[in-house]
């Protein structure tokens, strides 16, 4: 498969740098994007060769995140790789070619979460090198990385709560985790966003960067780690990961469950509606 949405670039020490590559469209997360990049990701899951990737996007933003228009199944959406489109080009399930017969029976529905859940499994060192705005499921992808250097630019935006959702992405899991629990509550209820500066003095991210140092720096930092042991870095992220496991997983539960209900509410309806309108909505909680 060609890729269209994604750029892939692989260094001499085993650096992969994946480029969200849509941006007239702020590298929102279409769905033939999200097939490359979980295509890209198995096959760096068995590679051998390769010992640390790089997220970052084309243009002037990381991600603006999810493809709000899916939810209204609208006609210009891009027509996906591999996934069945259902009645009105609803979403269907998950189906790939990377993937093994064990996942395939679970035949689970087409989100962001197999991407999130790769990034989180994946025993290889991550770097987010943001280089703009990162909102939604591009601000839970940057902050389920390891290790974030940001541009001069870069703003986060946990954007669900203005659209009547609750965050799908990890984003309730990953902002207390990273940031002061009053500072994350905020990103979460207004939807605000959280500039660089701001960023780099809570540890969200590691270092600020004028736009054009901020790829060369990214790639420094990721030399240097692709030099290390390999096997050390694996257990220790393992290690890492294992403190946490099981509240990561409860918490996708928790997100179904509130999800499931989200979209049963006049709310979600607004919220959607007032931003294909381009207008501020008018939530009345139910």
């Amino acid at each position: 498969m060609e890729n269209q949405y994604i750029q892939v670039e692989r260094n001499e020490n085993g650096v992969v740098t994946i480029t969200l590559n849509a941006p007239d469209q702020l590298n929102a997360w279409y769905i033939p994007m999200m097939e490359e990049i979980t295509t890209e990701l198995d096959y760096i899951k068995s590679n051998t060769e390769d010992r640390v990737v790089i997220f970052t996007g084309a243009g002037r933003a990381f991600s603006s995140g999810g493809d709000v228009a899916a939810f209204q199944q609208g006609e210009n959406q891009p027509v996906p790789h591999f996934m069945k489109e259902k009645k009105d080009r609803a979403r269907g399930g998950w189906n790939v070619p990377t993937m093994d017969s064990k996942e395939r029976l679970k035949n689970e529905p087409f989100n962001g979460r197999r991407i999130h859940m790769q990034i989180y499994n994946l025993d290889k060192p991550t770097i987010a090198a943001v280089n703009g705005v990162a909102a939604g499921a591009g601000c839970d992808l940057a902050l389920a990385c390891d290790i974030r250097l940001a541009s001069k630019e870069a703003r986060f935006i946990e954007v669900y709560v203005r659209r009547g959702l609750i965050p799908l992405d990890g984003g309730a899991f990953w902002a207390p985790f990273h940031l002061p629990h009053g500072i994350a509550m905020q990103m979460l209820f207004t939807g605000e966003a959280l500039n660089a500066e701001d960023a780099f003095k809570f540890g969200l991210v590691n270092s600020v960067h004028d736009k054009e140092e901020l790829m060369p720096a990214s790639l420094e930092l990721a030399n240097k780690i692709a030099k290390g042991p390999p096997v050390t870095q694996q257990l220790t992220k393992h290690m890492i990961r294992e403190f946490h496991m099981e509240m990561f997983k409860h918490h996708w539960d928790l997100i179904d469950k509130a999800s499931a209900h989200i979209r049963e509410t006049r709310d979600f309806d607004e919220g959607i509606s007032s931003f294909m309108e381009k207008r501020s909505p008018e939530f009345k909680g139910f």
